[in-house]
């Protein structure tokens, strides 16, 4: 009994020394093991949970970022869904391109189909030759792709698009002479050659020819043009070549205006192949070309007889922006006046045959003929000189001449 009483007394007095003990004491320990603490007050206030552990909340709350973390994703996915309705709305836009460059080609295929013929016969007469291809100086066979002229007069000859194979025939004397641009103007390839001849005068230009070819094979040709506007040219295929095989080539072009005067030129090459081509081209402070070229100027053959003249500006009988080749053929090459006129300027080089001998490449005036030939011609040697002022006076008064008697005709034929 007396150990049971002193047991108890001790007990009772241990019970009163922890109710002594300060509730801060035990706060201290508690925070040694904050993960116990978090978990006896899950229903505690959150004051007290803050109090007792700091650190352990920010512990736990990346598991609720992470849960927010997969919320968003699941609404990430959500618009992911509505990306890909957005391609199947967006096919038409795709296939859109495939139907514009069909559409360009069909505009392409649109363009080539259309060919067009036409004569004036005077500032208000116009004839559709494809749909009335025969006249009373005139004809057209679509055959052979061929226009016939027999002794026609008017205005202007109109082309586009005939074919590389459209030709035109000469018959008799034919002549067009148009005082507000070109007298024969063509798109595409142009043949032309016959056993007539052609008198075509232009205020700009006497044939033009765009994106193709001109050749003459035979025929005569009195080709003049005469302005103070702009250049002037009595032949100027542009984009395409100029090819002379044979015939009777007169060519005059004349500008009493500040432009340029040329005979006969072509962007890319020109190619004497025979004939008799005297060419005479005349300006004031322009340049003065004989025969020129963008690309070549290639002799094979013929007689070429080319003066050209200026008062101040440059002067050359035979002018290629690349090569000029002589291979064969009697050439009379004069330049005067202006600046430095050459007989023959090239860009890229001169090549002349062994078989004309020493040719001075720095003279106005060339006389070349091969040992073979034996025709001179000429009154001037290799590197003379000679007066060109009454020839280009003679050329004028024949260009006028020729014009006012165009005109007549031109009346005439519709009182008629």
């Amino acid at each position: 009994m007396k150990k049971m009483s002193k047991l108890m007394a001790l007990l009772l007095v241990v019970v009163m020394v922890l109710m002594l003990v300060p509730a801060s004491a035990f706060a201290e320990e508690v925070v040694e093991e904050p993960t116990l603490v978090v978990l006896e007050v899950e229903g505690a206030p959150v004051d007290e949970v803050l109090n007792t552990a700091v650190e352990e909340p920010v512990v736990e709350e990346p598991v609720a970022e992470e849960a927010v973390v997969e919320e968003e994703s699941a609404a990430v996915e959500e618009p992911v869904v509505e990306a890909a309705e957005v391609p199947v709305a967006q096919v038409p836009v795709v296939d859109e391109p495939v139907v514009e460059t069909q559409a360009a080609d069909v505009g392409t295929i649109e363009v080539k189909a259309v060919p067009a013929l036409g004569l004036w016969r005077d500032a208000v007469t116009f004839i559709d030759v494809l749909l009335n291809t025969v006249g009373a100086d005139y004809s057209y066979d679509a055959v052979t792709n061929a226009l016939t002229l027999n002794n026609f007069i008017g205005k202007q000859l109109v082309a586009a698009d005939m074919g590389s194979n459209f030709s035109m025939i000469l018959n008799g004397t034919n002549i067009i002479a148009n005082d507000t641009g070109s007298a024969i103007e063509v798109v595409g390839d142009l043949t032309m050659g016959g056993p007539g001849e052609i008198m075509a005068i232009g205020s700009t230009r006497a044939i033009r020819v765009t994106d193709g070819d001109l050749v003459l094979n035979d025929g005569d040709y009195e080709l003049f043009a005469m302005s103070d506007m702009g250049d002037v040219a009595a032949v100027d295929v542009v984009n395409g070549d100029l090819i002379i095989n044979d015939g009777w080539v007169d060519a005059t072009a004349i500008n009493t205006g500040t432009g340029g005067a040329w005979g006969l030129w072509a962007d890319n090459d020109v190619m004497i192949n025979g004939g008799d081509v005297d060419v005479i081209t005349e300006s004031i402070s322009g340049r003065s070309m004989g025969i020129g070229a963008g690309d070549d100027i290639i002799v094979k053959g013929g007689y070429t007889t080319v003066k050209s003249t200026t008062e101040t500006g440059m002067a050359n009988a035979l002018h290629a922006d690349s090569w000029v080749v002589i291979r064969d053929g009697i050439l009379d090459l004069t330049a005067v006046g202006g600046v430095n006129p050459l007989a023959i300027y090239a860009g890229d080089g001169v090549y002349i045959s062994p078989a004309y001998g020493d040719v001075d490449l720095s003279a106005s005036s060339l006389y070349l003929e091969p040992y073979y030939a034996k025709y001179t011609k000429s009154d001037n040697p290799k590197t003379g000189a000679q007066d060109m002022g009454q020839d280009a006076l003679m050329a004028i008064m024949g260009l006028l001449a020729l014009m006012g008697m165009a005109y007549l005709i031109s009346k005439k034929e519709i009182k008629a």
